[in-house]
């Protein structure tokens, strides 16, 4: 039986492999390097199909739904703040905005009400899922 924190990492290497498609169509204007990189972004691409693939067998979580969100860290999850890197920020609720490993950018509401947009950065260590 898979573990339920392999999940997230599964999650995770999907982020990574779009990273991956990202950078390696950043060099496509590059004569030196376009070959090599619409191969390496292929690849990546194919790899994404992949690990979905296994997301979805071990944990039936169709990751390109609106309903993976709630059940793995990705962009447009609500997450409990964990961590006080500012007074009041523990115990808060945080929308995922961007994901980089390893870190989010993210919108976060303090427990006060007070909001603060973009606040980079907080791990997955140092939230769960709402």
């Amino acid at each position: 039986m898979a573990k339920e924190t392999s999940k997230q990492k599964l999650a995770n290497l999907i982020q990574s492999y779009q990273q991956v498609v990202k950078c390696a169509q950043s060099l496509y204007d590059d004569t030196d390097f376009k070959d090599w990189a619409v191969n390496l972004s292929l690849k990546a691409q194919d790899d994404i199909k992949e690990v979905k693939k296994k997301l979805k067998d071990k944990f039936s979580i169709d990751y390109d739904t609106d309903t993976a969100k709630s059940k793995v860290i990705k962009e447009g999850s609500s997450v409990e703040v964990l961590v006080d890197h500012m007074d009041g920020m523990k115990g808060s609720t945080a929308i995922i905005k961007s994901y980089s490993l390893p870190a989010n950018l993210s919108d976060i509401t303090m427990k006060d009400g007070m909001k603060m947009n973009n606040h980079k950065w907080l791990t997955n260590d140092e939230v769960k899922l709402k």
